[in-house]
């Protein structure tokens, strides 16, 4: 098998050999051609057979080189190709033979391929042979083939041809190895040069798929040249779209084109597919074959939004909690005095039914009149936690013995048993169980069954509270949480807030799954410390 650094030299030396083939395919057919129709001066027939034979050696190279490292494939080519030669030069006259200055093909190989080293030994066993040959010949140790004489090469042409060679095949050695080993060098820091981009495009685009910021390129119409995925998120954008058409109006067209001509900012804010989007654009020149691009950088600022009005909002309720709780403990004192006073005469006096009812409404309106106010009070007090550990099922149990003292009519189910225990603020919770179950009741419009579930796992214990009432639509379950907001017509609107006041500042978690007359669950997750 060839190794997979090899694969590249391995397809190249099967051009080569390819090239190999068409070389001695060439000089077999003017072989040919001279025997038919001129006069040769050597014996064609031989060289007409032996470049035949090459040829077929050369065709079985192909399969020969799944068995050979791609390397020694190379030098038994070469080897091959200086005896080939070798067999050419003696076939037609030896040192006068006019295929000697074919040995400087595989000294050319050798360059391209081998290093320098390498290419200075090819060279010098090419010149051995050639040398050899012409000695054992010329010394008439073998005889010339066929009909040539040793008195029909001269010294001089001798020395002259072998000096000649000698020169050649060095020179050739030395120019194609050095041009050759500064090609290869040139190559190699241009693939390193490749390898470096294409790790920097990698990186680049890596780190712009990870972005947290959206990031666009258009050019200065707006076409739109890139994007990264958080953009495509934000946007659903695809490319060659017009980047103006999503972001920009009409009238801030003229300030993107001030923008294109100079090297200024421009940022601006818009609200786009429920995301609150801040917007940076800039421009930058010369980019590949673009004259200029723009640049945008989109952060998402929803959750900065979310926070401000958050922020907002407590403040808000902070000053408008201030102001009440003051007027609410001035109300207070004189309402139960005049509950009590009634009570008192109502119990004293012998009244006419009339009055003793007209009695009743006031003390009943009085005590919701006083519940509202301690609620409101709740809600407006800004106290420190008090932190302790308790069992969650108890609290449960405690808050669903009040509420059916009073609701015979309404069915508790509970499904949990003793030993959840939590780390929180007891009387916050008790509160929050309390708000949670008395909004079950109000939705069952006091007849029906609640569901009460406990469970815990390794990172936190669960409480579901879930009713099978009148339930809500998406509309009215986003809404619940605002501050005097109540769908029940005996409601005050503060109850859920609380909850969720509560739940934030434990860092608890609250989800809230509801149907329209299916009913509504609550569950709460009380985190382990």
């Amino acid at each position: 098998m060839i190794a997979v650094e090899d694969q590249n030299l391995h397809k190249k030396l099967i051009f080569l050999n390819s090239i190999r083939i068409a070389i001695l395919s060439a000089l077999a057919l003017v072989s040919v051609i001279i025997l038919l129709f001129f006069n040769a001066p050597f014996a064609l027939l031989s060289i007409i057979i032996s470049l035949t034979a090459a040829v077929a050696i050369s065709i079985l190279f192909f399969p020969l080189g799944k068995l050979l490292k791609t390397r020694k494939l190379l030098y038994v080519q070469l080897t091959f190709d200086i005896l080939m030669i070798t067999l050419l030069v003696y076939l037609s006259g030896g040192i006068v033979s006019p295929f000697y200055f074919l040995y400087i093909l595989p000294i050319i190989v050798a360059s391209i391929f081998l290093s320098r080293r390498d290419t200075l030994i090819i060279a010098t066993v090419s010149f051995i042979s050639f040398g050899t040959l012409s000695d054992l010949l010329f010394l008439e140790i073998i005889s010339f083939y066929p009909n040539f004489a040793v008195g029909d090469v001269s010294l001089g042409t001798f020395i002259y041809n072998l000096l000649m060679s000698f020169i050649a095949f060095s020179s050739v050695s030395f120019i194609s190895s050095y041009y050759f080993e500064r090609i290869k060098k040139t190559g190699q820091q241009l693939k390193n040069i490749q390898e470096n981009l294409q790790d920097m495009i990698l990186l680049n685009n890596s780190v712009m798929e990870k972005m947290e910021n959206g990031f666009i390129t258009s050019d200065p119409q707006g076409r739109i040249v890139s994007f990264n995925a958080k953009a495509a998120a934000f946007l659903r954008l695809k490319k060659g779209g017009n980047i103006f058409d999503l972001l920009l109006a009409k009238d801030e067209l003229p300030q993107i084109r001030k923008i294109w001509q100079s090297n200024n900012s421009y940022y601006f804010e818009k609200t786009l597919r429920g995301f609150s989007l801040g917007i940076s654009l800039s421009s930058i020149e010369k980019v590949s074959s673009f004259e200029r691009l723009l640049v945008f950088l989109i952060t998402d600022l929803s959750a900065i939004k979310e926070i401000e009005n958050k922020l907002k909002e407590k403040e808000h309720l902070a000053l408008i909690g201030e102001m009440a709780a003051g007027i609410a403990h001035e109300i207070r004192n004189p309402l139960t005095s005049i509950s009590g006073s009634v009570q008192f005469l109502r119990q004293g006096l012998t009244l006419e039914p009339e009055l003793k009812n007209l009695m009743d409404i006031i003390i009943k309106e009085s005590d919701r009149l006083s519940a509202f106010i301690e609620e409101f009070l709740n809600f407006s007090r800004q106290s420190p936690l008090e932190i302790s550990e308790f069992d969650l099922a108890g609290v449960v149990d405690d808050v669903v013995a009040i509420i059916s003292h009073n609701l015979g009519t309404v069915r508790f189910i509970k499904k949990y048993n003793p030993g959840s225990m939590v780390h929180a603020d007891f009387k916050r919770i008790k509160q929050l169980v309390w708000n949670l179950l008395n909004n079950a009741v109000k939705a069952l419009q006091e007849h029906g069954e609640i569901e009460i579930n406990l469970f815990q796992d390794a990172k936190a214990v669960y409480l579901s509270i879930h009713d099978f009432g009148v339930g809500m639509d998406r509309n009215e379950v986003e809404k619940i949480f605002m501050p005097f907001y109540s769908k029940f017509a005996f409601g005050i609107g503060l109850g859920m807030n609380i909850v969720k006041r509560i739940v934030e500042e434990h860092g608890f978690k609250m989800e809230i799954k509801s149907e329209k007359n299916l009913g509504t669950e609550v569950v709460i997750c009380f985190n382990r410390p």
